[in-house]
């Protein structure tokens, strides 16, 4: 995949889901590393810097695509993975092994699966 296109994904989510997109970081699972993209105005309040650390640290070691790979060995190459809670809702979406993008949406926020991921990876790769 070429360089992908996370500044149009950005502005795709937000022109789309407005104040219940809550943030957008991609990142790196081999070294840990992550940038945010995009962060509502009022979570750069509610959440410190270090909190967010340790959110997206815990979810690059549990959710990254090995990991999920290995649990769920039996259904081949993990896409994606949507996990609903309480206060949000989360799409890892895998571009590479060990590269890919995590998208967090208020819970209410609607939309068609698997037509939104498929939609964000055309984004990505500027199809």
């Amino acid at each position: 995949m070429p360089k992908p296109r996370y500044d149009e994904l950005t502005a795709d989510l937000e022109a789309k889901f407005g104040d219940r997109l809550r943030w957008v970081a991609s990142f790196d699972s081999d070294d840990y590393s992550y940038d945010v993209r995009y962060i509502r105005s009022d979570l750069k309040s509610e959440l410190s810097g270090l909190e967010l650390d340790t959110i997206i640290h815990r979810s690059l070691a549990v959710f990254n695509r090995e990991h999920v790979e290995d649990v769920y060995f039996h259904l081949g190459e993990a896409k994606a993975l949507l996990l609903r809670h309480e206060g949000a809702t989360a799409l890892h979406l895998y571009l590479s092994r060990n590269r890919g993008v995590v998208v967090k949406l208020e819970p209410d926020a609607s939309f068609q699966y698997p037509d939104f991921l498929d939609e964000c990876v055309e984004t990505l790769r500027g199809d």
